[in-house]
This record gives C-alpha cells, structure tokens and sequence, in this order.
C-alpha cells in the first residue's frame, strides 16, 4: 500500500489596497440636518443624520442605526471612528444619528436629559424617562418612516450621556440591541445606578451588548464591573475597560474605536471559508483544513449538527483523520452576524492516471475559444470555437478577442509526479468547472457577482491525468485561474499553465 504525504499549509490571500480619504470635515458635510418636534419634551428637537457613503437613493439596501447623544461634538469623532473601523472591516455600513443637547435659555439640557431623578444639583436634573420616550416614541418611529434602517439601534453616550445609556438599557433595554458608556459617573447621587443595576441587570429580556470605559482613575467603572460580574445574565455581551493617562475628554476616541470593535465582534463582510471546501480522504490519512481570514470565534463539528458555542473550538487549521461532514459556524456578538460553512469529506480511493501519452509536449494547455452570451456553462460540444491556440507562458484572458461574453475549453494532461493529496482550486468570475479524467472535481459554474473561489481535495498518484477546464466570462472584470498545490510547494499553489501541464500535439 503506498503511503500518502499529508497535505501542507495553504492558504488564498487577496490583498487589497486603499487608502482613506475621508476627513471630519468631509464626514460633516454629508450629514443631513433634520429636525423633529417633540411633544413629550414640548419643543423641537434638531438632529443630523449620516447615511452609510455607499448607499445609493432607490436602493433597497438597510442599515442599522447608531444614535448619539451630545451630537454637537461627538458627530464628529464617532462618525471618523467608525468610518475608518468600516474600512477595515471590523463594523459594517450604518446610519450614525446625532441628537445634540445644547443649551436653553442658560440651562445645560443635557443635564435635564440624562439624568434620571431629580437632585438639588444641577436644579434641571429629573428628565431622562422623557428624553428616553422622545427617542423611543417619537425620534426612533420618525428615523425608520424617512431613512434606510432595519430596525436595529444602539445608543453612544459620554460622561452623563454614558450615565443615560445605561439607564436606557435597565429600563427599557427593548429600544436598543447596543449600549456604549464612555468615562461615565456611574456613582452619581449615592451610586443610584449601581444600585439599580445590581437589581434589573438579573433579568434582561434579549441578546444585549454594554460597553464601557473610561479613565484608569474612574473608579465607577471598577466597582460596576463587580456588578456585572456577580449578576450579569449569558445574554449581556459586556466588557469594562480602562485606560491610563488619558482625560475625561481625551479618553474617547480609545473607548469609541474599541467599544465599536467590541460591539461588533465577530463582524465580518466576508463569508465563513475554509479550504478544502470538499473532498476524499484515504482510510487512516490527515487531511489539515485551512479557515481564511480566520474570525475571532469559531466552531465545528464533523457529524453535519449546527455548532453551538459549546463544539469544539477550530484553530486557524482544523485536522481531519476520519470522512466527515465538517460544519464551521463564526459567532459575533448578539449572534447578527453568525455565519456557518459546510463542506464533505468522504472515504475513497486515489484516482488512476492513465499512461502517459504519445507526442505530448509540456508547457501548457490546447484552448479554445467561443463568444456567445450564457448565465450558465454551455454545451461547448455543440459549439463551434472562433479561435484555437495553446495556453502556455505566454498566454493572458485580456488578449482574446472580447472582453465579455466569451468562454474558454482549456486541455490536456496534468503529471503528477509524486503520490499525494492535492487541492485543487478555481477562481473565477464568472463561471468555471475542472474535471481530471471524466470526474467533475470542483463546479464553480453560473454568474457571480463577485470573485468565486471553489477547492477540493483528492489522493492522486504519479502519472498523468486528463485535465479539462470550462469557463465563461459575461460581464466585466473577469477573473480566472486554476491553482492546484502538491505536497512539495509548502505553501505556494502553483497557477496555470504551469510546468506540469501537457498538450498532445
């Protein structure tokens, strides 16, 4: 029985370059001043509203909302934070609303606002279960009626902001799925929210997430931590964190970018990967399965059940010894942005080469090429090639003759020239199948929107294959390439055409 190398490292990384150009200044400009009268709070209550860069008006697209209060500063600096944290994929799109709390006729209204019971000082306090009905009853309704969202809102809160977001979510945490808590006195008149949280924390109705923070010195923070710890509900996604040398003011930028982060844990805008996708395994063989791009969380199981956050855990590699029907799931916090991956890993034989054939020269692969508009592979049989060539060194999809609507029949033979278990992976967009001798081994067929990736994994032994690749192209921005790896190029798949591709000539 011959013995099978076990698979090596790979993975597919794609790199992309940008660089920001956004500026607060810029950030500014697109927000939308709007303005609501409220009849809980008896006087019209001004706001700004930031849509996603990327939204276009007639999409059918939806957003999640982020309101802010004390809005007149904290626009600014969330909405840069936040943008930014988009960017490199840690968050996704939403809509940022900015409540400011200025003042009236010489009366902070934010101390009116956010603080929830009356206390000699400051004489304004007592208004923040109407401000809270403002949002709740008539801001929020307003938002969803004129703007792009799906419904799902958080609350960002500074200093006495911070104290409000955490009365909102013991009070009424129905209204938002996140709070965010920057530097705030959580002892205010004798610890009356701690108080109050040690109480309605125990019973929290829903999947909520708290952030917050503040300056090393708060020591607030610290003593609510302990709160939290003793009576904090699984369905509370919290963290408390603190940072030195740093200043009642200065130290939200640090809090919002974490606290986004936090919130968003597990986000991605990127499915759950892993490679191979499928394949065969030999009786007592390891096969190692690589997750790209791994998220913070995940877990797997190999008997086909839903992972629950009690499976096992998967490293940035997962080791098969046995077929299985392995199923990854990514977990995010409030579980929104959860996303699962299957793939089948089924006990086989090596596939057989064929002798190797007469007159073949290496270097390439014969193509031939057709022009036609399809959603799916044709019959290529029953077509007639507008051009024939070799694929070799020199050969590149944007010197055929059109752009889009074309497809390509690439073949010939492929030698392996060592016993192993291969993967094979195509990228295309759009569609594009492999085949080695008369097996389908990865379809990747149909229109994609975007650049597709589909790998499997098969023993193969030494000798030569037959080796038969469709692709079409129907829109722009074409994509293709086959990459296979052996077990001796570590951790470099090999593209076509390659030296171990033959044609017959």
């Amino acid at each position: 029985m011959r013995r099978y190398v076990p698979l090596p490292f790979l993975t597919f990384l794609l790199i992309f370059g940008s660089s920001i150009s956004f500026t607060v200044h810029a950030q500014e400009e697109r927000a939308i001043s709007d303005s609501i009268y409220s009849t809980v709070l008896k006087e019209q209550r001004s706001i700004k509203v930031l849509l996603p860069e990327a939204y276009k008006a007639g999409s059918t697209d939806r957003y999640e909302v982020i309101y802010i209060t004390d809005g007149e500063w904290a626009m600014s600096p969330f909405s840069f934070i936040y943008k930014f944290a988009q960017d490199e994929n840690y968050v996704p799109p939403a809509i940022i609303v900015a409540i400011p709390n200025r003042y009236i006729d010489k009366a902070n209204q934010r101390d009116r606002d956010f603080l929830p019971v009356h206390v000699p000082e400051p004489a304004i306090s007592g208004g923040a279960d109407n401000f809270l009905s403002f949002i709740k009853n008539e801001l929020i309704p307003y938002i969803d009626s004129k703007y792009p969202t799906n419904k799902s809102n958080s609350i960002y809160g500074h200093s006495y902001g911070g104290l409000f977001a955490l009365y909102a979510l013991l009070t009424e945490p129905q209204v938002f799925e996140s709070f965010y808590a920057t530097d705030p006195p959580f002892g205010w008149n004798s610890d009356y929210l701690m108080k109050m949280a040690a109480e309605k924390l125990k019973t929290l109705p829903a999947e909520k997430t708290l952030w917050i923070a503040g300056r090393s010195e708060n020591s607030d923070i610290g003593r609510l931590d302990s709160i939290l710890r003793r009576v904090a509900p699984e369905n509370l996604h919290w963290k408390a964190e603190t940072y030195p040398n740093e200043k009642h003011n200065s130290v939200r930028l640090k809090a919002m970018y974490d606290g986004i982060k936090f919130a968003y844990s597990g986000y991605s805008n990127s499915p759950l990967i892993f490679h191979p996708m499928n394949g065969i395994m030999l009786r007592g063989n390891r096969i190692p399965i690589f997750i790209v791009d791994k998220p913070t969380e995940v877990r797997y199981t190999l008997n086909g059940e839903e992972p629950t956050r009690t499976s096992q855990e998967a490293g940035q590699v997962v080791i098969l010894t046995a077929p299985a029907h392995l199923v990854m799931k990514s977990f995010s916090a409030g579980g929104k942005y959860d996303k699962t991956a299957r793939g089948n890993f089924e006990l086989g034989e090596a596939l057989p080469p064929v002798p190797k054939p007469e007159k073949i020269k290496a270097g390439g692969l014969k193509y031939s090429y057709y022009e036609g508009e399809w959603e799916r592979l044709p019959d290529f049989a029953k077509l007639k090639p507008v051009k024939t060539g070799v694929a070799d060194s020199a050969f590149a999809l944007k010197d055929l003759p059109a752009k889009t609507n074309f497809g390509c029949v690439f073949e010939g033979y492929v030698e392996i020239v060592k016993d192993g278990s291969y993967i094979f992976a195509l990228v295309s967009n759009d569609g594009s199948r492999l085949f080695l001798g008369n097996k389908l081994i990865v379809d990747n067929d149909g229109v994609h929107s975007a650049m597709s990736i589909q790998s499997y994994v098969l023993p193969l032994e030494k000798g030569f294959y037959p080796i038969r690749i469709e692709y079409f192209q129907k829109n722009q921005s074409g994509v293709f390439q086959l990459l296979y790896l052996n077990p001796d190029t570590g951790t470099n798949p090999t593209a076509i055409p390659f030296r171990y591709q033959c044609y017959q000539e």
